[in-house]
């Protein structure tokens, strides 16, 4: 998925033990965008973390032993046998509970790396107890991997890496480098395939032959390949610290340079009637979300959604955002059931490195919308069936449970426009539409649509 740099606003801390100021000698490396100036003060030492979660970061090292925990796995061929030398990298990590207000790839332990030994088994240390993470597996000859695992659940299922088969044909592969802004090699950038275009026609998505992941070495470089010729490859090119970047590569032997940049940020703070609004979620997304055309192009913007959680003060800021974009900036309505609702806040991004402040996002009250989903033949709708409310504008949604008789409720809701998709097995809407699209101004009740096994139109009552 693409990656949001999530931290607060600057702000300045000291640590206390017993009375007496200490200072902490953390690595910027080992925590990601942190960037730190250290001024000596009377009694001790302060650290000024500038644009970096220093609370979080502090507490972290105070309590790095009392709390953390070991994760231990193994890697192994699809023949079982046990692979040595493989590097074990920690490429995200997030909060089990609520909402993470750091990056996925900002957090201390990112960046971690270790080896497996001759049995297939790697560890980490002192990691922190709350967290999940993501693992990414590289050896040469094998296709890379990712799993997620959580420590807490014990050690995970073996990680399997499939041999890498070799690839003569041109038109089969992509070979790149990934470099900074600099023109420094990066290593351990997450290429993620995305699509392929060929003289039969593009193809998105998940496609048999096409590599799943690829990640660069030492030298920034690696190689993409595909079971079938093609022109181009559409590539996603994520790496810490940076904003992602699509890539349509076209195949060949030639090791195309990728440049990436470090983005901008976006930060801003979430409010109701004046209050800071706290451990929310907040949205990102493209304004012209976009697509690619059949030459693998984008046309618009089609990144994904950035999503990061409120701080105590309600604040909040993005990094490592692509630019020039135009954006949405939201409170998400799942985490702001209670509360009310936002109106999505317009901004943009023109050049790499700048700061954008939103301001205050309002939490007002949201509108109601009670609706019944009908099904034609009579019967009641099975358990565990649901229905989704989508925004048009923000990429967010609500997702209801129907009860036997089919009622359901969403609540939260700003003014605007949604769509309404049912989810009943075996039951469809007619024309093979996959949604309703409705308009929110005011509380809404006794919504009705009538669903049919023979795709009838609809009654709205």
């Amino acid at each position: 998925m693409i990656c949001a740099h999530r931290f607060p606003r600057s702000q300045e801390l000291t640590c206390l033990f017993g009375g007496v100021s200490i200072g902490l000698e953390l690595e910027e490396a080992e925590y990601g965008c942190a960037k730190r100036t250290l001024i000596r003060e009377e009694g001790g030492f302060m650290w000024k973390w500038i644009g970096s979660a220093a609370a979080y970061l502090i507490a972290s090292a105070v309590m790095f032993g009392a709390d953390a925990v070991t994760l231990t796995g193994k890697v192994a061929d699809v023949n079982g046998k046990p692979i040595d030398h493989a590097t074990v990298m920690v490429y995200h990590a997030g909060v089990k509970k609520g909402y993470s207000t750091f990056c996925p790839s900002c957090y201390a332990d990112c960046g971690k790396r270790t080896f497996t030994d001759v049995t297939g088994t790697y560890a980490f240390t002192n990691l922190k107890p709350d967290l999940w993470f993501e693992l990414l597996i590289v050896r040469d000859g094998y296709g890379p991997v990712s799993i997620k695992v959580d420590p807490s659940n014990g050690p995970p299922a073996t990680a399997v890496l499939n041999i890498r088969p070799t690839v003569d044909d041109p038109a089969r592969m992509v070979r790149g480098r990934v470099v900074d802004a600099s023109g420094n090699p990066m290593r351990d950038v997450a290429v993620q395939p995305q699509g392929v275009a060929s003289n039969r026609g593009p193809l998105i998505g998940a496609i048999p032959g096409l590599d799943p992941l690829a990640v660069t070495n030492d030298k920034g470089e690696f190689e993409v390949t595909y079971a079938q010729p093609a022109s181009k490859m559409l590539l996603l090119v994520e790496a810490r610290r940076m904003a992602p970047r699509f890539v349509a590569m076209p195949t060949g032997t030639k090791r195309e340079t990728v440049p990436l940049k470090e983005g901008a940020v976006i930060r801003g703070r979430l409010v109701e009637d004046g209050k800071p609004v706290s451990g929310a979620e907040i949205g990102l997304i493209p304004r012209d979300r976009g697509g690619f055309t059949p030459d693998l192009n984008m046309v618009g913007n089609a990144y994904a959604e950035m999503k990061i959680g409120t701080q105590e003060d309600g604040s909040f800021a993005i990094t490592g955002v692509p630019s020039p974009v135009e954006w949405y900036v939201y409170g998400k309505m799942e985490s702001l059931l209670s509360r009310g609702a936002t109106e999505p806040v317009m901004c943009a991004t023109t050049k790499d490195k700048e700061q954008v402040d939103v301001g205050d996002i309002q939490v007002k009250p949201g509108h109601r919308f009670q609706g019944q989903v009908v099904l034609g033949d009579g019967k009641r709708i099975a358990n565990g069936m649901r229905v989704v409310i989508s925004s048009a504008r923000a990429w967010d949604t609500q997702t209801a449970t129907l009860s036997s008789d089919g009622h359901f409720e969403f609540v939260g809701l700003s003014l605007g426009s949604y769509s309404i998709s049912p989810a009943v097995k075996g039951y469809t809407l007619p024309g093979g539409v996959q949604e309703v699209a409705i308009s929110i101004d005011r509380d809404v009740d006794n919504w009705a649509i009538v669903l049919s096994p023979a795709g009838s139109v609809p009654t709205h009552r």
